[in-house]
């Protein structure tokens, strides 16, 4: 054994050699003892003369790991300094912190920002996070989902327990937006809210913001309501909506009743709506046309597969009905690992069977269910359009009640003076018809009297005799 010390600090270079050759010597510096073929205790530098940290390391240029050149970058033209190379198994392993939630395991970006990975229940389990060192407060969560109920990942913005595929709380720590202090996060070009208005009384909290349109498969719940832009500043004012039109176009639109398709979904319940088809007839303006690929998708297939079938130029699938698929649609398929996945269809066999271009990394296996394929013009109708038309329509209708309700009055006046009229005629009658049976009562009794008058003279006639008289 070889050992050479050098006390001008603490270092200690001790070269151990054994019999065995080069190959079975260990270096040491610090250690009189190596363990391994380099033990190094305390700091070193590569390609800097300066005082590396304690127990650490500076090294200038580019390091690999599991490979001999660096990663060209995404441009080509900025090497990455750490280039790590994976043989299929993870490249970089950071073990979550067991001590509790302060002690963290990840990357920190020197900006009071860390990307970490816990597994403590205090910030969700399995967790990838944007960790917030000021605020103490995570900023975004990529949580494992549910597992045991095959559910992809969940996204959580300012909550460390996402329990929807994207959860946005509006209980996050406060951010400066300017003029003012709101618990707002932005979503879109620009970056950051910073406008001083948006701190004003009137303005709402903002809890996220889509430069977008935004598409779900179901419903949208809000327990305060929703809003909408309508401010005159943004818009060429061409003029007042003809009501009158208006009413007769909400007399054309249909409601109708129905189901939906996809029972799996709305299952058999009943809707009482209307039909975009329909509508555009009558009123083009409250419908749209839009189309996203791997978003809207009908369910005009909507079957499970009789045989799944790989090959060499993809996997076929069949189908106990026509499937109206050509070569460059894409086909939605619920498959029991994955609740959607969409493939583009390769080749068409028959009108029964399809080949998909399958991935490897997804495993169909021996049964999927056709859902449908992608439909590039989807109806869409805009009911805000619809309720405003509604509004335009039933001021037309409160023009005709009030006009109806005046004629009204007019006719209920006309008819009271009438009825007076006619009430005063009823009077004038029974009057008449009072004098009338008076003068019947006159005639009667008058007519007695003569009778009377009659009869006396015919007693006056009977007791007067003639009598002969002597001459």
């Amino acid at each position: 054994m070889k050992s050479i010390s050098y006390f001008a600090g603490v270092a200690c270079l001790a070269l151990t050699l054994g019999s065995a050759g080069v190959q079975a010597q260990n270096v040491g510096i610090g250690f009189t003892s190596p363990a391994s073929k380099l033990s190094v205790n305390g700091n070193f530098s590569v390609g800097y003369n300066l005082v590396a940290p304690t127990n650490g390391a500076l090294i200038q240029g580019f390091t690999c790991i599991g490979t001999t050149a660096p990663d060209p970058g995404a441009t080509g033209a900025n090497d990455p300094y750490l280039t790590v190379a994976s043989d299929g198994n993870a490249n970089i392993t950071l073990s979550p912190a067991t001590g509790g939630a302060s002690i963290r395991a990840g990357i920190f970006f020197g900006d009071n920002t860390y990307l970490e990975c816990t597994d403590a229940t205090t910030n969700g389990n399995k967790d990838l996070t944007f960790f917030n060192v000021a605020t103490q407060a995570n900023i975004l969560t990529l949580s494992e989902g549910n597992p045991a109920q095959n559910l992809p990942g969940f996204v959580g913005i300012i909550n460390p327990n996402p329990v929807v595929p994207l959860d946005v709380r509006g209980s996050a720590p406060s951010v400066d937006v300017g003029g003012g202090t709101e618990n707002n996060f932005y979503w879109g070009s620009g970056g950051v809210l910073n406008n001083g208005s948006l701190a004003s009384g009137t303005y709402p909290t903002v809890s996220a913001y889509f430069a977008g349109n935004v598409i779900g498969g179901g419903q949208f719940m809000s327990y305060n309501g929703t809003l909408t832009a309508s401010d005159s500043r943004l818009k060429n004012i061409i003029g007042k909506s003809d009501a009158a039109k208006d009413l007769e176009t909400l007399e054309k639109i249909e409601v109708t009743d129905y189901t939906m398709k996809d029972i799996a979904k709305f299952g058999q319940a009943p809707f009482k709506k209307v039909v975009a088809q329909q509508v555009e007839k009558v009123y083009p303006t409250a419908v749209k046309t839009v189309g996203f690929k791997g978003l809207t998708y009908t369910p005009d297939i909507f079957v499970p597969s009789s045989k799944v079938e790989k090959g060499k130029e993809g996997t076929a699938i069949t189908i106990n009905k026509a499937h109206g698929l050509r070569v460059g649609d894409s086909v939605r398929l619920v498959t029991t690992k994955n609740q959607e996945v969409d493939f583009d269809v390769t080749k068409v066999v028959d009108a029964n069977t399809f080949v998909i271009n399958d991935n490897a990394a997804i495993r169909l296996g021996d049964k999927v269910f056709v859902y449908g394929k992608f439909c590039p013009d989807l109806k869409a109708v805009d009911y805000e359009a619809l309720s405003t038309l509604n509004i335009s329509a039933t001021q037309e209708l409160a023009k005709k009640v009030e006009a109806l309700e005046n004629e009204n009055f007019e006719l209920r006046t006309h008819s009271d003076r009438l009825s007076q009229k006619e009430q005063e005629q009823d009077n004038e009658i029974a009057e008449l018809k009072a004098t009338n049976q008076k003068l019947s009562a006159m005639a009667t009794d008058l007519e007695a009297l003569k009778k009377l008058v009659a009869t006396m003279h015919s007693k006056d006639d009977a007791r007067v005799h003639p009598v002969a008289l002597s001459q």
